[in-house]
């Protein structure tokens, strides 16, 4: 248990002085080649677009734990070797300095170049943006940052603290499956209803811890907490998604906001406008909430090994 407590926290020093390696080393890419790759086969192997979707899904899977479970196996004949093989493909499953690096700018853009910051939340959400105001390229923002903590941070630790690297890298493969076939569309949606159920189901715990840890954080930072309660219980249905409204509505709370997206979902009250600022202050709850997350998942780790060790040893 030790061992992984050191593990993710050179995982994070990775991220935070380093970002995301070259593409040509990053397991996302990898496992997205490797989708792109496959999938004709698997459709020509299977006639049920639904059993050839399952398949695939679980063939990557398992070809990603078990490639990166060999290569940590490999380097344990030496302990610093393992530490930082473990490390390395740790850090892949999570990213956190890059949504600052991603959303900064759409808050530095929207006071004096509205076109700047349009274009760079096109970069990061799926949404038509060249039409949105100041105040939907700000809620675009916000709650990029809302959803994105729980798949590019609060779920990989989540699975790693209680699975391992092996449950931190299934997770990966499955959220990249879910962006890669997990459309409502004529190509995927039977080809994809397996990838797209598995990662609503992956992250349905991550995505209701979500906002007890905002509300932590916006304690923290003398923000609404209350708030974050109040508006998670009070619309986090509203999305088609059973996931995606907890941490959005939660931190439209504590930011006192409404997040919206026209035709879709309106979250909150706008008890507060939405602006460059309140962009900033989700990167902070955000910030605070990764911090919270470490050290509480890592005190749950250091104390099932002593518990362990004590009892069953």
């Amino acid at each position: 248990m030790t061992d992984a407590v050191i593990v993710f926290w050179l995982a994070l020093l990775i991220d935070l002085l380093f970002g995301e390696p070259p593409r040509q080393l990053h397991l996302t890419v990898w496992a997205g080649k490797s989708i792109e790759m496959i999938e004709p086969s698997f459709r020509k192997i299977f006639k049920d677009e639904r059993v050839g979707g399952t398949a695939l899904a679980l063939s990557l899977i398992a070809i990603f734990v078990l490639f990166v479970s060999l290569l940590s196996a490999l380097s344990a004949f030496s302990w610093p070797v393992y530490i930082l093989v473990s490390a390395f493909f740790l850090k892949m499953t999570f990213a956190l300095k890059c949504m600052f690096t991603h959303v900064e700018p759409i808050a530095k853009g929207l006071d004096s170049d509205l076109a700047s910051s349009r274009k760079s939340l096109s970069m990061v959400v799926r949404r038509e943006t060249a039409a949105l105001d100041k105040r939907l390229v700000a809620s675009g923002a916000i709650e990029t940052v809302a959803e994105g903590f729980v798949d590019g941070f609060l779920s990989p630790v989540f699975y790693y603290c209680i699975l391992g690297l092996p449950g931190a890298v299934a997770y990966r493969v499955i959220n990249t499956l879910d962006s890669m076939v997990g459309y409502r569309n004529a190509r995927y949606l039977r080809f994809g209803w397996f990838s797209a159920r598995l990662d609503t189901l992956a992250n349905y715990i991550p995505s209701r811890l979500t906002p007890l840890i905002f509300a932590l954080s916006a304690w923290i930072l003398k923000l609404d907490w209350r708030s974050a309660f109040r508006f998670c219980r009070s619309y986090h249905a509203l999305t088609s998604s059973v996931n995606a409204g907890w941490p959005m509505s939660s931190m439209a709370g504590a930011l006192r906001v409404r997040l919206e997206k026209p035709g879709c979902y309106a979250l909150g009250e706008e008890i507060e406008p939405l602006s460059s600022e309140k962009i900033r202050a989700s990167l902070a709850v955000y910030g605070v909430s990764a911090l919270a997350t470490s050290l509480i998942f890592s005190s749950l780790l250091l104390i099932g090994g002593i518990v362990y060790e004590t009892y069953f040893v």
